[in-house]
């Protein structure tokens, strides 16, 4: 009996064991659990924590950036507008400055004859005249036949007021196989001058159309020269008199004889 007391209570007593150690292992499996839980929480909780930092930081920095661009883009805009500002002034100088369609041809003109050594003091009295022209009657067209390196005939020639000759030369005119004819080619060069009755000749050359101005005896002769009928050309001329120059006023001290006048 007391054998069988002994071995029932250390049954017991091991199975008691037996449970203490099962309910160890449960909390030990716990602890381990619970701590590698926390510890994977730590670790996502700071690595989201980094994450939001650098998050933010970026966010700063493009705050920053869209800033500077929006600092760029206004300047840039500013600019855009001065240079635009620049832009319009100097088309409005250079509409203002600088001559336009007649004015730049008379500009071009007015240098010209300057260049070829006509007085200044002429051109500004020409010009001072033009207001006082008198031009009588209407255009007078001709025609004549500008000479060729080929012609044979006599020399064609017009007239204008009994004072102005005209006569002219130019390049021949080609044959489909280059030889040359003995008419003038009026899309080539032509010469033309201009012979007054003292003997004076003025020359101009170009291709046609052409317009050529003149002083003659206090007249003012304007020339139009274009392609006529074949083998010649049309020059048209209109005379108009010139205004005679006004004697300068005297500045000096009266002379003798011009107090004498006086008196």
């Amino acid at each position: 009996m007391m054998g069988s007391h002994l071995t029932f209570g250390d049954t017991r007593r091991r199975r008691r064991r037996l449970l203490y150690w099962r309910v160890i292992r449960v909390l030990l499996a716990v602890t381990v659990v619970a701590g590698v839980g926390g510890y994977a929480y730590q670790i996502g909780a700071s690595a989201a924590q980094a994450r939001t930092e650098k998050l933010e930081a970026d966010l700063v920095r493009f705050q920053e950036s869209n800033l500077d661009l929006r600092d760029r883009l206004a300047l840039t805009t500013k600019r855009s507008a001065q240079a635009e500002s620049a832009l319009d002034e100097l088309r409005r100088r250079y509409v203002e400055d600088v001559p336009q369609g007649a004015v730049a041809e008379l500009v071009a003109r007015v240098e010209a004859q300057l260049r070829a050594g006509v007085e200044p003091g002429r051109l500004a009295f020409l010009i001072d005249a033009a207001e006082s022209m008198s031009c009588d009657g209407a255009p007078v067209t001709k025609r004549f036949m500008p000479r060729t390196p080929v012609s044979t005939g006599p020399v064609s020639y017009v007239r204008f007021g009994e004072r102005i000759t005209v006569t002219g030369a130019g390049r021949s005119v080609r044959t489909a196989e280059g030889l040359p004819e003995a008419w003038y080619d009026p899309a080539l060069p032509i010469q033309l001058d201009f012979q007054t009755l003292d003997g004076a000749v003025v020359s101009i050359e170009g291709v046609v159309p052409l317009t050529h101005n003149m002083v003659v005896d206090g007249r003012e002769y304007r020339f139009s020269v274009v392609a006529g009928a074949q083998r010649f050309v049309d020059i048209t001329a209109q005379d108009c008199a010139l205004a005679p120059p006004t004697e300068p006023e005297p500045t000096g001290p009266l002379g003798p004889d011009d107090e004498a006048s006086l008196g």
